[in-house]
């Protein structure tokens, strides 16, 4: 896979990981070629007995098993992002709920010489298909008026409200609004799925978000005063779990609209098939 910026900034911590891969298959070598030269002892009567090698060989594999370790603020970034690449593929569920409407999201995505490419399916307060393919996104819903087709768009455009919503969903950007979080606190340790995970506390400065995902700053006043998001980790520093709840001010100073937003990630390093629709069923035009 071609070497990207970002996979350049985050080569050291991918190649951690990776090393330690390696270390922990010559250490399973080592120890297989060890038991085999003393698997037999010489009993009282001339015959061999064989030990307790398999035993040791479990004990051997269990202690190459990665441990549960705490990242600090200036890790948490590069650390998570760089084993997503390492990954390369993963799925992916979320499901949000804003003044009693819940939507939920589920899908796949894989990095690539293009950057993200995803495929996701939505459910509940708003139904709809969508492809991110680097900087094109295709949208089928029922409420852009395009029947069946899907639309393109052009996420290039830094104006554009869709290209707003492709960063809200890539999570190279999600994740670098969290580069340098305000604090970063270690909860405990939790499972997740069977999954043993460090749990984090993330504090954000808004600004320092809107200014990572690109967006107005006149979006400030639309965000509370420090965003809050939790963050489950596994021991090769993939992100199980997230989860965030936001409080956004009413216009004209009425109730604030909470929104909660909770998802899952798995399925890391199998096969993911993403592809652009047929040109046939695409259209640029909203309400064609």
């Amino acid at each position: 896979m071609r070497v990207t910026p970002l996979a350049r900034r985050l080569g050291s911590a991918a190649l951690v990981l990776t090393l330690g891969a390696g270390l922990a298959a010559c250490s399973d070598d080592s120890g297989s070629s060890d038991s085999s030269s003393s698997a037999t002892d010489t009993g009282a009567d001339g015959t061999e007995e064989s030990t307790d090698s398999a035993e040791e060989s479990e004990e051997t594999e269990e202690s190459t098993e990665p441990s549960l370790a705490e990242l600090s603020a200036a890790d948490f970034y590069p650390a998570v992002m760089g084993a997503l690449q390492d990954a390369e593929t993963f799925a992916f569920e979320t499901t949000s709920d804003t003044a009693g409407q819940t939507q939920t999201m589920s899908g796949t995505a894989r990095f690539g010489d293009e950057g993200i490419a995803m495929q996701a399916t939505g459910t509940g307060a708003q139904a709809m298909d969508m492809i991110l393919l680097g900087q094109a996104m295709y949208m089928r819903s029922p409420a852009l008026g395009t029947g069946d087709k899907w639309l393109k768009i052009d996420l290039s455009d830094p104006s554009s409200l869709f290209g707003m919503i492709g960063k809200a969903t890539d999570p190279e950007v999600v994740f670098k609004a969290m580069e340098a979080p305000k604090k970063l606190e270690l909860v405990g340790a939790e499972e997740v799925d069977g999954v043993e995970t460090n749990h984090y506390r993330i504090t954000l400065d808004p600004t320092q978000y809107l200014e990572a995902m690109e967006f107005p700053a006149a979006m400030a006043e639309m965000l509370p005063k420090e965003l809050v998001t939790e963050m489950w980790v596994d021991a090769d520093n993939l992100p199980r779990k997230f989860a965030q709840t936001t409080e956004v001010p009413a216009m004209g100073g009425g109730q604030p609209t909470t929104s909660t937003t909770e998802g899952t990630y798995s399925d890391f390093g199998t096969e993911v098939e993403i592809e652009e629709p047929p040109a046939s069923e695409v259209t640029e035009q909203p309400g064609l």
